[in-house]
């Protein structure tokens, strides 16, 4: 009786698209925190405080997760991606909460050279973004389609701090831009591979644009002030 040989499982674009836009998001990161993190030995780092330490650590392990999830789906490791994605329902809780905390931290110590209040308007907004958006990926994770864009697009949310530092000459307008091209990124895909784009991406990008197009008048608002003034003393 001949034996059965199972084929070898059929690479889809998808296998080669999302990963790659992981990749490409782990490299964003990368290129804009390389000289005052990875490069520096991550927990080496000279970085201002252990709060901030310990921001960077589970950021980047996010990153890292994202990675390593998209690559498992590509090669066909469905159930150990299953397995590992308890980890995202960890990990989001503690990126918004870190993450709030960090953004404080670096008010209080005017951490950078934007001005406080669309510091505050901006960021608070992305994570925001990450929050809802990896949230409900995880409550449609059955639906494989919706899940890994939602996924990819709520990620792409956090990289305006990453895109900020880039060793190139840029402007807020300059970050902004960029900030909006990445998850453009994911609408060609879905135009090219399916002829339409996906809902799930369609409402992404548009909450993302929204925050891009809306932030800088936003944050003009006499409320951030007030903010930025509560947090500075407390």
């Amino acid at each position: 009786m001949a034996k059965a040989i199972a084929s070898p499982k059929k690479l889809r674009a998808d296998d080669i698209f999302f990963p790659g836009m992981a990749a490409l998001i782990l490299g964003v990161v990368v290129i804009g925190f390389g000289q005052s993190y990875f490069f520096a030995g991550m927990l080496r780092a000279k970085l201002p405080n252990t709060l901030v330490h310990i921001h960077g650590a589970i950021f980047v392990s996010w990153i890292f997760f994202l990675v390593i999830q998209t690559s498992l789906v590509a090669i066909g490791k469905v159930k150990w991606h299953m397995t590992l994605g308890i980890f995202g329902v960890i990990m989001i809780p503690l990126m918004a909460v870190f993450g709030v905390l960090t953004l404080f931290d670096s008010i209080r110590r005017n951490g950078t050279d934007l001005p406080p209040e669309l510091l505050l308007a901006g960021d608070l907004s992305n994570l925001a973004l990450f929050v809802v958006l990896t949230a409900w990926a995880l409550l449609v994770r059955r639906n494989s389609a919706s899940h890994k864009r939602l996924m990819i697009l709520g990620t792409m949310a956090i990289m305006g701090p990453a895109i900020d530092r880039w060793p190139i000459p840029h402007t807020i307008i300059g970050t902004l831009a960029i900030f909006l091209g990445l998850p453009m990124l994911v609408v060609v895909y879905d135009l090219w591979s399916s002829r339409r784009v996906h809902r799930s991406t369609a409402v992404g990008y548009a909450m993302i644009a929204t925050v891009v197009f809306t932030v800088l008048p936003v944050s003009h608002l006499g409320f951030w002030q007030q903010c930025i003034v509560w947090i500075r003393h407390t």
